[in-house]
């Protein structure tokens, strides 16, 4: 891992904890062993370590969802080993989402255009679910693609929780299952009811 990976991390394992704002470029280069002008020789500034770390997600989750769909056999399956992977990914504090709202309008903005382009995925993924007959072909993909998207202020409001009776995962997992299988036909269905069940026994 060269520096500047390392550096990426750990400035998102930290935004992650304490939100951006809590975070100094001291802070960072300290909590690296590095000294601060190491930390600018590679970031002009915390902004652009924000941005770097935040693409390389976006690029992490979309080369996730290619290697998906090349090695599933339907929609559904792609959805669900989606699921399965973000419901075990670290979810950021809400000061998190705040800090980037308040302190980061650039950021926010290319964000809004991420979640407008997750949208038009969507409605492909969807498209192909109904035209393989495993999902309903009376559904409004644009109305699905809109929902699955904005499920992430969901979780954005769930923190603000003092003691959630769940955990983000649970609320995740059991949001996007029970939202999939009410959008698939009986044969989606069967898929999606045989993963429960394997699930349930996995757990027992």
């Amino acid at each position: 891992m060269t520096l500047k990976e390392r550096i990426v991390r750990r400035a998102g394992t930290l935004f992650y904890q304490y939100g951006i704002k809590n975070v100094s470029m001291d802070d960072l280069a300290s909590s690296l062993g590095i000294s601060k002008r190491t930390l600018y020789e590679n970031f002009r500034d915390k902004e652009e370590v924000l941005l770097t770390y935040l693409a390389g997600k976006r690029d992490e989750r979309n080369n996730k969802i290619v290697e998906v769909i090349n090695r599933s056999e339907n929609m559904i399956e792609v959805f669900l080993y989606l699921i399965e992977y973000h419901k075990n990914k670290d979810l950021p504090s809400i000061k998190f989402y705040e800090d980037i709202y308040k302190y980061y309008p650039r950021i926010y903005k290319l964000i809004q255009q991420d979640v407008e382009n997750n949208k038009i995925h969507i409605k492909t993924y969807l498209q192909q679910g109904i035209d393989q007959g495993y999902i309903r072909g009376n559904l409004n993909v644009d109305v699905a693609a809109f929902l699955v998207e904005e499920s992430t202020y969901t979780y954005i409001r769930a923190a603000y929780l003092e003691k959630p009776p769940f955990s983000f995962q649970q609320l995740f997992f059991t949001m996007m299952v029970n939202f999939i299988r009410g959008i698939s036909t009986y044969k989606g269905i069967q898929i999606i009811d045989d993963y429960l069940t394997n699930k349930t026994n996995e757990n027992n």
